[in-house]
């Protein structure tokens, strides 16, 4: 039996090289069979799904032989060497599979592959880079969507989470500058300068938000957050001429956070407590501008699998390395309702209590703010989201005017996401937003109006 084993699998891959090769096998003087190279693939890839090892491989070795490059028999020497536990031979075989693949649904599974195996070695990252090249290669949407269900998983068993964010827009106000730059003080006009005035031009802006989990239970996670943010700006041809002293560099931004957050079921009916734990630092126009500290506390009250109710409490020290009269503190109570209603979208309702306390009377204040958002399902080729938001400010320490200061303030944003539209899992939406700010002193009346491109991740 042995021996007859043996001679099957040579007579397999003696068939296997005279497929590949177009020759004719000879059963007799009378009968002559042929089998293309594209049939051998077929046959070996069935092979692999029946579990017949030894046919699959002897036809990919012979289908190999042929052409090294040969795709699909790389995917089969692939599958062959993962489920023989060989990752790394099945690894460079599957991304040499990719490399030759030119057909989508080729270089798809190849790319799947390739995750799954570095999955296996658990290069968890490595496997998320893959999966959304596997995205990128999908050829129709059932593949797009197990590539976004697989990567969630891998997601899920990652400590390292990495999320990216880019955003370009035109704005009228890309420095928070005032409409007038006149103030009346006990009856005399009093004019600012230039760089106060609000200024046009463009915004690029690019986020990395990173979070690496520490510890994991039933019951609880813990993990340690960074984040780190850059707004470039440049100033329009108007801006320029209005305010000449003005550099565009003047109004970049930029922020680094880190920290900790605690995530604990207490009470398992009601649902997550948090408490988070952060400092972090930002820079204007190229210099040093706050370093600040901050406790979060947050409590998830569910209502149901649709709805939930969210709490926050947040305290905040900040120290102004500009000037040292700005420096603050401040407390913040948080509340919002959020139901889902599946596939058309989710809607929220949420306020704000947020108390400021500073030596400046530009920075002490007591602010309430409302906001609602309504996100729907697909409309067509889009998914549309809505957001209104409110906020009524008190500055208390106020007194340099009659009547002291009191701002109220309006947005409006309107968001269009394309899903269909997608490049290596990042889709593009757009972003309408207008924001008014009337005071009762006028220099701190604002308005602005941008229409922005962002990419986001659709996994």
């Amino acid at each position: 039996m042995v021996w007859r084993g043996a001679v099957m699998r040579r007579f397999l891959a003696i068939l296997a090289v005279c497929a590949v090769a177009w020759a004719p096998v000879t059963a007799d003087a009378a009968e002559t069979v042929v089998v293309s190279a594209a049939q051998a693939r077929a046959a070996a890839l069935q092979a692999v799904r029946e579990g017949r090892t030894e046919v699959a491989e002897a036809l990919s070795s012979a289908l190999l032989s042929r052409d090294e490059g040969d795709a699909a028999a790389l995917l089969v020497r692939a599958l062959l060497r993962r489920d023989a536990g060989r990752l790394e031979e099945a690894r460079a075989a599957s991304t040499a599979a990719w490399r030759n693949a030119d057909a989508p649904a080729l270089r798809f599974d190849a790319a799947f592959l390739t995750a799954d195996i570095l999955a296996r070695q658990e290069r968890l990252t490595r496997a998320q880079i893959w999966l959304r090249r596997a995205d990128q290669a999908a050829p129709d949407p059932a593949r797009r969507q197990l590539a976004a269900g697989a990567y969630q998983a891998v997601a899920r068993r990652n400590p390292l989470q990495v999320s990216l964010r880019f955003g370009l827009k035109p704005s009228n106000n890309v420095n928070n500058g005032a409409e007038t730059l006149t103030i009346d003080i006990g009856g005399l006009p009093f004019v600012l300068d230039d760089s106060g005035q609000q200024l046009g031009g463009w915004e690029a802006s690019a986020g990395v938000s990173l979070g690496f989990r520490l510890s994991e239970s039933r019951t609880h996670r813990t993990d340690a957050i960074a984040d780190v943010f850059y707004r470039r700006v440049w100033l329009d041809d108007t801006a320029a001429a209005t305010a000449p002293g003005v550099r565009s560099s003047d109004f970049d931004y930029g922020a680094v956070v880190g920290g900790i957050r605690h995530q604990r079921l207490i009470w398992a009916g009601l649902g997550p407590s948090s408490v988070t734990g952060i400092v972090g630092q930002s820079w204007y126009g190229g210099d040093a501008l706050a370093r600040w500290g901050e406790i979060q506390l947050g409590q998830i009250v569910r209502q149901g699998e649709d709805s939930a109710f969210r709490f926050g409490l947040q305290a905040r020290i900040e120290k102004r390395l500009d000037d040292s009269v700005n420096d603050a503190r401040s407390v913040a109570l948080i509340g919002e309702y959020v139901r889902s209603l599946g596939g058309e979208g989710r809607y929220s309702l949420g306020a704000s209590l947020r108390s400021v306390w500073s030596d400046a009377a530009t920075v002490d204040n007591l602010a309430l703010g409302l906001n609602a958002s309504r996100s729907f399902g697909r409309i067509g080729p889009m998914e549309p989201r809505i957001g209104l938001a409110a906020e009524a400010r008190e500055f208390r320490k106020w007194v340099a005017t009659p009547g002291g200061r009191q701002d109220r303030t309006v947005s409006l944003s309107l968001d269009l996401r394309w899903p269909e539209v997608s490049y290596y899992g990042f889709v593009p939406q757009a972003t309408l937003s207008a924001r008014k700010t009337w005071s009762d002193v006028d220099i701190y009346d604002r308005n602005e109006v941008s229409l922005g491109l962002t990419a986001v991740s659709r996994f």
